[in-house]
């Protein structure tokens, strides 16, 4: 089975009662014994879609608030208004009778959308100026054996140079909090599902500027769906900001290779011991 097909496969759901479903969690798509937060952000976002008669989530919030463990989860869904042009609604998903995460999302179809473009997002320099050839694969066995993430192994993810810090001496003083990459999955063009993913695949990017600094879990992620990608392969570009009281924002867009804007999302993550592990 093509990574594409499998990740889909990995969003199945068990319709339980109207507007409520029943997951069985892909283990593949784990860190750890967690699931990721990219691919509950696309199962979430899913149940949605299946509950509201609008094809796409333009605009998607999503907040963790407990851990999940490795075991079914039940997800509900609550219509909160649908329109002619738009539809709306939250979905929770809980474990062991306990909420553990909350989407919210803004639903349209792109086929009747019209009106005015303009303001174009363009890729930024550092796509034109460094050949794909050139990027190094996401793999952190290089720092010890068996390393890397599972859901990493469910794509294809190459990473610029300059960012793969694991490869590299770190120097904060020319070093960026960024990280720009192209994503695949083999098998099929990426829809709405597989752009929910990606907008949380890059590792906490604070990491190329300032090394390893452990588990960085994020808080909140707000995912925007500005058209479905025209071709397989797409270039991420990860950037992070304003770390106060350990705290910072990371910003993703995503483009097709022929240069349309396809996502962009804006996460809240957090360092953990950040005042001990950056504070000279």
């Amino acid at each position: 089975m093509n990574q594409f097909d499998q990740f889909q496969k990995a969003l199945l759901l068990e319709p339980i009662a109207e507007n409520k479903y029943r997951a069985n969690l892909d283990a593949r798509y784990f860190v750890g014994k967690t699931p990721h937060g990219g691919y509950l952000n696309a199962l979430m976002h899913k149940a949605l879609i299946l509950s509201v008669p609008h094809s796409v989530a333009i605009s998607s919030s999503i907040q963790y608030l407990n851990r999940i463990e490795d075991k079914d989860v039940v997800l509900e869904v609550e219509i909160f208004k649908t329109s002619i042009g738009s539809s709306s609604g939250l979905v929770k998903l809980s474990q062991d009778n306990k909420i553990r995460t909350v989407f919210n999302a803004i639903c349209s179809d792109f086929e009747h959308m019209k009106g005015f473009n303009g303001l174009e997002t363009n890729p930024p320099d550092i796509y034109k100026n460094t050949p794909i050839k050139n990027y190094k694969t996401l793999n952190y066995d290089v720092i010890s054996p068996g390393f890397t993430p599972s859901f990493i192994h469910q794509l294809s993810c190459t990473v610029h140079p300059n960012h793969a810090w694991w490869e590299r001496d770190i120097d904060e003083g020319d070093a960026e909090a960024r990280c720009s990459a192209y994503m695949q999955m083999d098998g099929g063009v990426p829809d709405q599902f597989v752009l929910s993913f990606y907008v949380d695949v890059a590792p906490p990017v604070v990491s190329n500027k300032y090394g390893p600094l452990g588990w960085i879990p994020t808080y909140s992620l707000t995912t925007h769906i500005r058209q479905i990608p025209t071709t397989e392969i797409v270039f991420v570009d990860f950037v992070a900001k304003d770390i106060n009281k350990g705290y910072f924002e990371q910003d993703c867009n995503i483009w097709d290779l022929n240069e349309n804007l396809v996502a962009s999302s804006r996460q809240l993550t957090r360092i953990l011991k950040s005042e001990e592990k950056l504070s000279k």
